[in-house]
């Protein structure tokens, strides 16, 4: 069997890259403008404006929709509202209650032999105003805290449509969980409780290492120190509970990227303890509190039907719009 002509084939594939590209067009043109963004701006520094990047992202990958802003509006204005609504509470309980620490402290003390493991490792590993690879390793996984929740989401609505709600249900139950743990129990993190001479001198390494990456106002945008943050919501650490949660939700479909899901706990518990951001026992309460989350949610997600129904991903919504179901 001969092989087709060069020209053949040259038409063949110049065909080919004129449909790709007049299918993800309106993508490309987003994703320049989200490197534009950071570029000249920065990284997204608001939940308005990671909703915003987000949910433009998904209406330009279903470009041949012209309903799609409304399906991303819709789906994702309950999830925005939510987590909005914990962000401006939880700044506003932040001196409700006097914060704790010496119990976390004690717990420390006791499960690492008399010392806090934040103190050890930062005495063995970290040199204040010095930058090494692992500090920022650390950055880079504590940072993605605030990303990748949404990422997995906006994967989610994309791909695997049926599941989003569930996911979307899960995360803002275990955020207020957390909350309200907030509330009737303040606690302070290692670097606060330095602060406050409760605890030997700890670096609050995340916050130090925006100045070396260049973005100095960095820390009053994503940190315990901005805006709309409560420097004592540190009993449970959500950041520690949001990568469980996404083992759990993830263990039985996507085997083959287990490792990868421990991986990211454990990297997450391990940075957070180094940074000064969270005691071991704020961690495991983390884990416990998604844990918990998850299989009660669980099954009362299962006893009402959502994300137990047939797959409709938004994918092949530019095709067949009227395949994609507004029900679970």
């Amino acid at each position: 069997m001969t092989s087709p002509p060069l020209e053949i084939r040259s038409r063949t594939l110049a065909s080919e890259a004129a449909q790709l590209w007049r299918r993800h067009q309106w993508l490309c043109v987003w994703f320049v403008c989200v490197v534009a963004w950071i570029s000249i701006i920065g990284i997204p520094g608001s939940r308005p404006q990671i909703f915003a990047i987000v949910g433009m992202g998904l209406i330009a990958s279903c470009s041949g929709t012209s309903t799609a802003w409304k399906r991303v509006a819709l789906d994702w204005a309950p999830l925005y509202f939510m987590l909005t609504l914990y962000d401006v509470l939880r700044g506003s309980v932040a001196h409700w209650l006097s914060p704790h620490s010496l119990q976390q402290i004690a717990i420390d003390q006791w499960l690492f032999g008399g010392t806090i493991l934040t103190v050890r490792l930062q005495h063995a590993f970290y040199t204040p105003g010095v930058a090494r690879p692992w500090d920022y390793a650390a950055f880079i996984v504590y940072m993605s805290h605030f990303f990748l929740a949404f990422i997995v989401a906006a994967w989610l609505w994309k791909f695997s449509y049926h599941r989003f709600r569930r996911f979307a249900i899960l995360l803002v139950t275990l955020t207020f969980a957390a909350f309200a743990t907030y509330v009737i129990y303040p606690a302070m993190p290692p670097w606060l409780a330095s602060r406050q001479a409760v605890l030997q001198p700890t670096a609050k390494i995340i916050d130090e290492m925006w100045t070396h990456i260049g973005i100095a106002n960095g820390a009053h945008i994503l940190s315990a120190t901005g805006h709309f943050a409560n420097p004592v919501a540190a009993v449970p650490s959500l950041h520690a509970a949001y990568p469980m949660l996404l083992l759990l939700f993830f263990w039985s479909s996507a085997p083959r990227w287990r490792w990868l899901l421990v991986t990211y706990v454990l990297a997450m518990g391990l940075t957070l303890v180094y940074t000064g951001e969270h005691y071991v026992i704020d961690i495991l309460l983390g884990w416990l509190y998604a844990t918990v989350v998850y299989v009660l949610g669980s099954r009362a997600l299962d006893r009402w039907g959502i994300g137990t129904g047939t797959p409709a991903p938004l994918a092949v919504s530019a095709r067949a719009p009227a395949s994609v179901s507004t029900s679970d």
